[in-house]
């Protein structure tokens, strides 16, 4: 994301302890609407299956490309550290809240990284909490900024992905980017034609190797078998997207598993 008056910019949208899976496969088609593709989750509270590929849509990008932090401590120690801003529909004690678009343009015209057009990019946390309350306190002890969506009726409470939208809208409008060209469905289905042929070989390796099958052999194995064999049956993107759901959640599964497993 860049502005020619600023310094790139790398934004990352965080959702912690999100409860619906389909919200989080609504918010990765959100970022592909305002061309944002870094989805970070914190201490998920759900599994991501078909039902999240479904609400993703034609947005798959953030969600299967996801990072995963099982806790604040595990984001602080991976994550470069930026602004990060808190969303929240509450105020009062500990939450000194403006709206969003207050907070940016602060942000732009007063922030000293933004008279450095040649530096790393700059990053941004966008933070939504879970459905049910919110951020906690502890959620946003360490974030830069307490911010608000604007809303005009009694109900201040959004949807994760709409509000996930309607602020992502709202930093373009602060900070720019390039807009989409409506010039027809031709490219878009071009796309998708491409992305038909995607096949989840990393899964796949997990998979195996998970189940201690040998894979180093370069011309024949598991993987190179089971490969050919799946792609002799031309699978459709949905079939391919299925395929790869079951093995990273088997995959978990087996990993959790023996992580538990008693000691003896």
């Amino acid at each position: 994301m860049t502005n020619a008056n600023v310094r790139t910019i790398d934004l990352r949208v965080v959702l912690v302890r999100s409860i619906y899976e389909r919200n989080v496969g609504a918010t990765s088609r959100a970022m592909a609407n305002m061309g944002i593709s870094k989805l970070i989750l914190i201490d998920p509270k759900c599994e991501l299956t078909i039902e999240a590929q479904k609400a993703a849509a034609t947005g798959q990008e953030a969600l299967q490309n996801r990072t995963v932090y099982s806790s604040w401590e595990e984001f602080y120690k991976n994550e470069p550290r930026g602004i990060q801003i808190a969303t929240t529909a509450r105020d009062g004690r500990g939450r000194l809240t403006e709206d969003l678009a207050t907070t940016l343009n602060g942000i732009k015209t007063t922030h000293p990284a933004f008279t450095k057009t040649d530096a790393e990019p700059f990053v941004f946390h966008l933070v939504f909490g879970p459905e049910d309350w919110g951020l906690s306190s502890d959620d946003i002890q360490y974030a830069n900024h307490c911010c608000c969506i604007p809303t005009y009726g009694d109900n201040s409470s959004l949807n994760l992905a709409q509000a996930t939208l309607l602020a992502l809208y709202i930093f373009r409008s602060v900070f720019g980017g390039e807009r989409t060209k409506l010039d027809g469905q031709q490219k878009a289905r071009a796309a998708q034609k491409k992305e038909a042929n995607i096949f989840p070989e990393n899964s796949l390796k997990q998979w195996l190797e998970e189940m201690n099958i040998n894979i180093s052999n370069k011309k024949m194995n598991a993987f190179t078998v089971l490969r050919r064999m799946l792609l002799q049956n031309s699978p459709s993107n949905k079939e391919f997207r299925i395929l790869e759901i079951v093995l990273q959640q088997s995959t978990r599964r087996m990993r959790e598993a023996k992580n538990h497993k008693p000691n003896k």
